[in-house]
């Protein structure tokens, strides 16, 4: 199994993509745009939350866990995400007090940031010690239970509160499988209470992630929360629920690349195999490359009929945005999961902070000048040029340079194909009926991407391909 753990994280994350594409589509049909509109803000808020008071714990823990003191970091992280949450829960008490948030939006705040936080340390710490099969379980039962528990709240009750709630409890749920594997592993001899000099450590390094990960929060979700405040929660859905979709299509592969080669470079690092390191980030930037590029193309040529099969029609409105949320999507899963992976190489986390302020920045003016005027077309370009600025902002330092390897001929073939894939599949829907045009679409960038797939080894693609076709070869 460990051989293939590549392909074994992928499938998983290939099969939480279906189910969120499932759970879209059901919860788009029991709620009204109104209410799925407040879930998605709802959401929003408990999100920036959850990036104040866990994401820089996150980073931290892959940032300075070793082989050798994984117990000790692990359990200085859990106690620094208590003390976050509790925090954190408590502030969000006091602006409802203060009037400052309803009573509702507090309590999906809160929860939001409650089921977070349990699910994605749990899943940080299991990652990071390379504990496949807990962290892919964890990964399914969140989708399959976020679908199940997410469809009888609103059956049941058809409310956003109620929909956060349940979103929230598939989350802690999801956690079970790490936190018992865990803990008969690096716990198995019980927990040791962290030392000042634990704290130190996580905090020397990693407090410039605080504001680094509230930012990147608010410039990820400052585009809705502008357009609800012009428009209205219902033309915020049809926005929100088409970017969803695009977004968590394109991080569910992101995710597998840094937890199949990004973990693996970083302990390889850890141990001072630094040629072994570098030929693992080698890889991680080529399918992430080749994820990107090919994301892009399948929502340019297939993403307004999937979206007219996904979503009731009233929220087919915004689908023109498509394109937008495409390119910028890609260029987030390059900057997240490949090329801001420099942190952990280079000892230093203040380029990411810088980064999320510079995508901050722009997408708080950008959406302030052109919402009003454009509104989801305003939305999505601010969305776009902030992640472009993001990116090229990472791209341009020193450090990136230094430490991220580019492979520049495979990257150049990447390109070639997907543009002419692209360019056939933009002149197959000119020339075809549209049902035909497009399951030729999904055909052509089946064996393009396939063949990528396979020639480089993506995801332990070459592996399977090759010991299906002697097992084949062996049943003649």
């Amino acid at each position: 199994m460990k051989d293939l753990f590549s392909s074994i994280y992928l499938i998983s994350r290939m099969a939480s993509a279906v189910l969120n594409l499932v759970a879209i589509a059901v919860f788009t049909r029991l709620s009204s745009q109104e209410v799925y509109g407040q879930y998605l803000i709802g959401f929003a808020y408990g999100f920036i939350v959850y990036s104040l008071a866990i994401q820089w714990l996150l980073s931290a823990h892959f940032g300075q866990q070793s082989r050798h003191h994984a117990e000790r970091i692990a359990t200085t992280v859990v106690m620094l995400a208590i003390i976050s949450v509790s925090i954190g829960v408590i502030l969000i008490g006091l602006t409802v007090a203060c009037n400052v948030l309803s009573l509702s939006n507090g309590f999906g705040c809160a929860v939001v940031l409650i089921g977070l936080a349990v699910y994605f340390v749990a899943s940080e710490i299991g990652r990071s010690q390379l504990r496949v099969v807990p962290v892919t379980m964890a990964a399914f039962l969140r989708s399959g239970l976020t679908l199940v528990l997410g469809s009888l709240a609103l059956w049941k009750f058809h409310s956003a509160t109620s929909l956060l709630l349940a979103v929230s409890s598939a989350h802690v749920l999801a956690a079970l499988p790490i936190i018992i594997v865990l803990r008969r592993s690096i716990w198995a001899v019980g927990f040791e209470w962290p030392s000042r000099e634990s704290y130190w450590q996580i905090w020397s390094y990693s407090w410039p992630l605080i504001l680094a990960g509230g930012a990147a929060a608010v410039a990820a979700s400052i585009d809705r929360i502008v357009l609800e405040y012009f428009f209205g929660s219902a033309k915020m859905a049809s926005y929100g629920v088409i970017l969803d979709f695009i977004k968590q299509s394109f991080i569910i592969v992101g995710e597998s690349v840094a937890i199949s080669y990004v973990s693996v470079a970083k302990a390889k690092h850890g141990d001072g195999d630094e040629e072994k390191s570098r030929e693992m980030l080698t890889m991680a930037f080529v399918t992430t490359a080749f994820l990107a590029a090919f994301g892009v193309i399948f929502f340019l040529l297939l993403g307004e009929p999937l979206f007219g099969i996904l979503l009731g029609k009233g929220y087919l409105g915004a689908t023109a945005i498509i394109p937008w949320l495409a390119v910028a999507n890609a260029c987030l899963i390059l900057r997240a999961y490949y090329f801001a992976q420099v942190i952990y190489f280079s000892k230093s986390a203040r380029l990411e902070l810088i980064s999320t302020l510079v995508g901050l920045g722009i997408s708080f003016s950008l959406c302030l000048w052109l919402v009003p005027i454009f509104d989801v077309n305003g939305a999505a370009i601010a969305f776009t040029m902030a992640q472009v600025g993001a990116l090229l902002c990472i791209l341009l330092a020193r450090s990136t340079r230094q430490n991220m390897p580019v492979d520049f001929p495979r990257l150049w073939i990447i390109v070639t194909s997907a543009g002419a894939t692209l360019i056939t599949g933009l002149f197959v829907r000119l020339m075809l009926p549209a049902e035909l045009a497009n399951l030729f679409n999904i055909a052509l960038i089946a064996v393009v991407a396939g063949t990528l797939l396979v020639r480089w080894d993506m995801f332990d693609a070459g592996v399977i391909w090759r010991r299906l076709y002697q097992q084949a070869r062996l049943a003649k």
